[in-house]
């Protein structure tokens, strides 16, 4: 009985937020992104099915206490996207740092300094894939190729959106075919959707709209539907990327006999399928972990922690705990890491934390320009959308990664700035 109270208050959150995101006159912006999303990975709620990590061909009833995981998180995101339209919508707070070529050069070299030294150290891992084992492939991606892939993929995503903001038209050329490499090559669908998401937030986060309305002319409707097609496809390229990277595209009419067949698999036992097994699973063991040491939480959070020895011994929710003779890598699961990390009462707190996040990213993102506006939506598109598949440890990474990369690139261009300013300084004065 309780579970079905649950149940259906999942489907009434759901209708709630999709009534008030749809007719509601608002900016679209992080709280309409983190709505959106969660009903995205929280599909398995609407088809009351997960896939048996063990044998992802067979589905298997979700567990119903995930239920009420789900109600508090789209509960949690439609009180407060309530409050933040009530008391702040028309409030900003504006940051300034201007955007020029020098940023888009130095986002470009950093990327094309990646991309060659990931094809140029690690050959096998992006053109002979077939032939790599399971761990060979996991110690690369782990230790060896992933700081030229993060340059690579970070690079490419700056680069993408400030050469689009500038109309730097060969950057962006250059960005794009970065981007579909990483992609392609390296089977990294994520620095692709991020650069689309902050870029779709920028484009239309400077005015306000009813979407209703919105998509009532044809021309407005057709954009919809091909964005809407645009962002389904990348479900349907999870399937598709390994049968790329290992030259085998024969194999998919095979595995995949009919598009009945093809939409099972990427949308109703496609990857939200896989991250709410570990949520149902963690639910279902009842599985307590250390809470959250804030010494670890401070280590992730500033550069070198590892260096300075700030670590504990306390144990966290891995893998190993979930499904421990499972042989490859699945989706984390951030509410059920929480969850096992303090039980419900730290997964309400941590609720409250992240949506006090978006209200922030809303607020500085309105009324910000610039190399500000470009960061503030990289970083809170990873926060609002990306926090599904996560620990808390490791979005904490991916945030700081944004930081620290902007931080770079902002330095440099700087730097560069100057130097060809007193350059021009001196050529232009008499001899």
């Amino acid at each position: 009985m309780l579970y079905d109270i649950a149940r259906y208050l999942f489907y009434l959150l759901s209708l709630w937020g999709l009534v008030y995101y749809t007719f509601q006159l608002r900016f679209i912006d992080f709280f309409t992104l983190s709505f959106f999303s969660a009903v995205i990975y929280f599909i398995p709620g609407y088809s009351g099915l997960v896939i048996n990590p063990y044998d992802t061909d067979e589905t298997v009833p979700l567990y119903e206490k995930c239920y009420w995981v789900y109600d508090v998180v789209l509960l949690g995101n439609l009180l407060s996207v309530v409050l933040y339209d009530y008391f702040f919508q028309d409030k900003a707070i504006v940051f300034y740092i201007p955007r020029n070529e020098h940023i888009a050069f130095w986002s470009c070299a950093i990327a094309l300094i990646g991309f060659g030294m990931s094809l140029w150290r690690f050959p096998e891992l992006y053109f002979d894939r077939e032939n790599i084992s399971k761990g060979q492939l996991q110690e690369i991606l782990s230790h060896q190729a992933d700081r030229w892939n993060i340059m690579w993929s970070m690079g490419a995503m700056f680069l993408a959106l400030v050469a689009f903001e500038g109309r730097y038209k060969i950057y962006l050329g250059c960005a794009i075919v970065l981007l579909l490499s990483d992609m392609l090559l390296g089977g990294n669908r994520s620095s692709s959707v991020f650069t689309l998401i902050a870029g779709l937030c920028i484009t239309m986060a400077r005015k306000k709209y009813v979407l209703a309305r919105y998509f009532r002319t044809t021309t407005h409707l057709l954009k919809g539907f091909i964005l809407l097609f645009f962002f389904m496809s990348f479900f349907v390229l999870k399937l598709l990327l390994p049968l790329i990277q290992a030259n085998r595209l024969d194999l998919f009419s095979e595995i995949y006999p009919s598009w009945t067949d093809v939409l099972f698999h990427a949308f109703v036992v496609g990857e939200p399928a896989g991250i709410q097994a570990n949520l149902a699973e963690t639910l279902r063991l009842g599985i307590e972990t250390d809470f959250y040491h804030p010494v670890d939480i401070v280590s992730q959070l500033i550069v070198g922690g590892d260096w300075l020895g700030m670590s504990t011994s306390s144990h966290y929710l891995t893998q190993k705990d979930i499904f421990p003779d499972l042989e490859y890598g699945i989706a984390y699961n951030i509410w059920g890491d929480v969850w096992a990390s303090g039980g419900w009462i730290m997964l309400v707190f941590f609720v409250i934390f992240y949506h006090i996040m978006i209200v922030l990213g809303c607020l500085v993102f309105k009324k910000t320009q610039g190399f500000a506006m470009i960061c503030t939506a990289i970083f809170f598109t990873i926060w609002a959308f990306y926090i599904h598949r996560n620990n808390l440890f490791f979005q904490i990474y991916l945030q700081k990664r944004v930081v620290l990369f902007a931080l770079v690139v902002l330095v440099l261009s700087w730097f560069s700035a100057g130097v060809v300013g007193q350059v021009n300084s001196k050529i232009s004065k008499p001899l």
